[in-house]
Order: structure tokens, then C-alpha cells, then sequence
């Protein structure tokens, strides 16, 4: 800890594996808001949720951190890239804090970077409960900060900026089907 913040790496030394802090308890439904910083902005991290430990490492969703990849949905150990749109790329403030918050509502997740929506992603066949992880990706030397936030379990559906209308919308908008409320 520095500052209020988890820290990852030191910026001065490769790192040779993934490295996660783990929260001990389970999550199921549930909105989470951290404050990340990513120094130089070309390494890569990430924020674990629904996962499960496998070894050293974790298997399940993770909110991508890092430049080209920012705001994307990844399946850690899994299914790998799930929705890999760039939409939150542009609201990264490079090597500053940036907010991060994920809504997790049964085979719903959506998440946004600074205000704007990045993943609006219905999976039917993905987890519904697991643990919540702070990764520091192996490779160049790099230094990642997490100031978390606020976590919610079983939150109403929505983001700081966007209403459940808009996230409804938003949804429907990327799988090109109605919503049925399945999973929520």
C-alpha cells in the first residue's frame, strides 16, 4: 500500500509471472468502482471478477487494463477475448487515474472508463459468482496503482453516468437481440 493505493510491480523490474490480490469473499451481483493508474500506459493489468484461483494464476472474467486493450472484457485462462471493442480506449487519461467500474448482473456485464461505456456483453454461458482479483500481467517492468472504490453487492442496474435505460439500450445494441431480463 502507498498513498491509499495496492500497488503492483515497482516500474523497475520485469515481471517474470501474473501476479493477483485475491478479496476474500465471493461476489455474485454486483458494481465495483476503483481508481487505476498504469505506468507506462503500454504495460498491462487488470481487474479479476467471477474468478476462480487455479494455482498462481485465475480462470474467469477480467476487466482489461493497458493501452490497445483498455476497457475490454477477457476471460482469463479461458474462452480469452470475449467483447473486444475499443469503446473505452479514448477516455484513458495516460499514466493519470483513471475510473473503473464494472456491473455485473447475472449473464450481464458492463463496464466504462471515465464515464464512458466500454463492454455491454450478455453471456449465457459464463460464471455467475467468483472472487474479485487485482492482476499485475507478467512482462516489462511496470507499476500499476488501485485505489478501490466502492463495491456493491446486488446493485440496482446502473453506472455513474448511465441510467438502467441506457445500459438496457447499450445491450440490446450489441448482441442484436431483445433483452429478456434472463439472468437478472
Amino acid at each position: 500500500m502507498s498513498d491509499g493505493a495496492i500497488v503492483g510491480g515497482k516500474g523497475k523490474d520485469s515481471i517474470v509471472h501474473n501476479q493477483f490480490i485475491w478479496h476474500k469473499e465471493k461476489v455474485k451481483d454486483f458494481y465495483l468502482k476503483v481508481f487505476v493508474k498504469l505506468i507506462p500506459n503500454t504495460a498491462n493489468a487488470g481487474i479479476q471478477f467471477r474468478s476462480q484461483k487455479m494455482g498462481e494464476e485465475a480462470l474467469g472474467y477480467q476487466a482489461d487494463i493497458g493501452e490497445g486493450v483498455w476497457g475490454r472484457l477477457y476471460h482469463e485462462s479461458g474462452r480469452e477475448k470475449l467483447h473486444w471493442e475499443g469503446r473505452g480506449e479514448a477516455a484513458v487519461k495516460k499514466n493519470e487515474w483513471n475510473t473503473y467500474e464494472i456491473l455485473a448482473l447475472g449473464n450481464n456485464i458492463w463496464t466504462a472508463i471515465n464515464g464512458t461505456l466500454s463492454v455491454a456483453y450478455q453471456d449465457p454461458n459464463g460464471e455467475l459468482e467468483g472472487f474479485i482479483a487485482l492482476q499485475v500481467h507478467a512482462g516489462p517492468a511496470q507499476l500499476v496503482k488501485y485505489k478501490p472504490v466502492k463495491l456493491i453487492h446486488n446493485p440496482e442496474m446502473m453506472l455513474e453516468n448511465y441510467s438502467e435505460s441506457e445500459l438496457l439500450e447499450a445491450l440490446v445494441e450489441a448482441t442484436n437481440k431483445p433483452y429478456t431480463g434472463e439472468g437478472h
